[in-house]
């Protein structure tokens, strides 16, 4: 097999593979991750002295209050949206770049 062949298989596979859903980016499996993290912290179902580090160190993001707002408060991104006058994918996107930098901040620290 040649060079090319197997940069095309390998091509074919990977775009199977996520048709499937089997291969996701990594930064959906590190939003997902610290979903998951600030969920289990926000209802007290672990004291994460590390995550808290992190929280203080984002504190200052304009949109900071959507984490507690839904992970703690439940509340919904439709809800969140209409509080901050903005559209529920300006919270999304927020949400999901604020988890991306806890992240961030938690790998460079080796916790992850």
């Amino acid at each position: 097999m040649t060079r090319e062949e197997i940069a095309e298989v390998v091509k074919a596979t990977v775009r199977e593979l996520g048709k499937t859903g089997y291969l996701r980016r990594f930064d959906d499996v590190a939003y997902s991750r610290m979903s998951n993290r600030l969920y289990d912290y926000y209802t007290g179902q672990s004291e994460d002295k590390d995550l808290e580090d992190a929280l203080d160190q984002v504190k200052g993001h304009y949109y900071f209050s959507i984490l507690p707002q839904y992970y703690k408060d439940r509340l919904t991104i439709d809800w969140i949206a209409e509080s901050y006058h903005c559209d529920a994918m300006t919270i999304k996107r927020n949400k999901k770049q604020l988890c991306l930098q806890l992240w961030q901040i938690l790998d460079e620290k080796g916790v992850i």
